[in-house]
């Protein structure tokens, strides 16, 4: 993972540091809004008491269409810091910023945030694009929320734009980035694995598929993989499942877990199926006896529950970002929820 530097010295005096009068400061917190719950969850992690963080999208909301009203343009309006994929995920944003009128918050000044810079994209179009290839995202796979490894470059992210608005706060928010890694490291991995090998080594060979193979050495008289815990321990039966998805929301995580995505219930990117397409899907799923079926909750449901129903394919139900209900306020809970639902779906 790539690292920033900072022109700006370490400690400064109290009256140089705080942000300045152009920020619109809430009880003396920052206002950091996020395109998504999931942004300003990580955002909450890393700014603790020193900011207030609201989101425009969330839960089963669709991540591609956000009716601009008025008052998200409000929330724009008084926000410090605007934290965003930096891809071309939110087109829905450019209207909502052009009503906002707030010049802290523009791509290229200190309050914007593009979380995705420093990540390797997946879905990358390798020619020449054209409309007719349905939403193709000419910079490769948005998404990146779903694979946990991105948080950690999400959270950098989040942090460096902390510091560029309120550098008071550097220590803090260091502080709370490194505490924020080490939880997800754990949470993936387990507490006798980072504990052993540590976060940064785990992440870097999942990240590059070496680390099932390394985890078959033998430590002790018995194999690493025995010590292997979270996510990763809890997700191993969906190792080398072949599904099917709606769209490709699912990349990063189906990467990082080892599923297959076989075929698409879309024929192309934000294109709905049709009669032809989803014959196809069905033979596709009979031939390789596929049986689960990732949908996102705020997708149309005739064409899922027709495949299930003709099929025999489990269609899971997942939603595609956090704080949709009061049980799935932040990504590490959603997290559980996509992985305790797929396995379940799998037994």
């Amino acid at each position: 993972m790539s690292r920033f530097k900072f022109s700006f010295p370490f400690l400064l005096s109290a009256a140089l540091c705080l942000p300045g009068p152009g920020f619109a400061m809430t009880g003396g917190k920052l206002n950091v809004v996020a395109s998504f719950a999931d942004y300003a969850a990580i955002a909450k992690e890393i700014g603790g008491d020193r900011i207030v963080a609201d989101y425009i999208s969330y839960g089963d909301m669709n991540p591609h269409f956000v009716q601009p009203k008025p008052s998200l343009a409000k929330k724009l309006s008084e926000a410090d810091l605007w934290i965003t994929t930096g891809l071309d995920l939110e087109l829905w944003a450019t209207t909502l910023l052009d009503k906002a009128h707030n010049s802290r918050i523009m791509d290229g000044t200190p309050g914007f945030v593009s979380v995705a810079t420093g990540l390797e994209l997946l879905d990358k179009p390798a020619t020449a694009l054209s409309r007719t290839e349905g939403d193709i995202h000419i910079y490769g796979n948005p998404h990146i929320h779903t694979c946990a490894l991105n948080w950690k470059m999400i959270a950098e992210n989040i942090m460096i734009g902390l510091i560029r608005v309120d550098p008071s706060g550097e220590k803090y928010y260091r502080d709370n980035y490194a505490r924020y890694v080490d939880r997800l490291d754990r949470a993936m991995f387990g507490d006798e694995l980072v504990g052993l090998l540590g976060g940064k080594l785990l992440s870097d060979m999942l990240q590059a598929g070496t680390l099932f193979q390394f985890l078959e050495k033998d430590y002790q008289g018995a194999p690493l993989k025995l010590k292997l815990g979270g996510w990763l321990k809890k997700g191993l039966p969906l190792r080398g499942l072949k599904v099917i998805a709606y769209h490709k929301s699912w990349a990063y995580f189906c990467q990082c877990f080892g599923l297959e995505i076989v075929d698409y219930v879309e024929p192309k990117p934000g294109i709905p199926p049709s009669a032809k397409h989803v014959r196809e899907v069905i033979e596709l799923i009979e031939k390789q006896k596929i049986k689960i079926m990732m949908v996102e909750t705020h997708f149309e449901r005739n064409n899922p529950q027709m495949i299930e129903e003709r099929a025999g394919i489990k269609a899971v139900w997942l939603p595609l970002h956090c704080c949709g209900s009061p049980e799935l306020m932040d990504n590490f809970a959603l997290m559980d929820y996509w992985i305790d639902s797929l396995v379940s779906a799998v037994k």
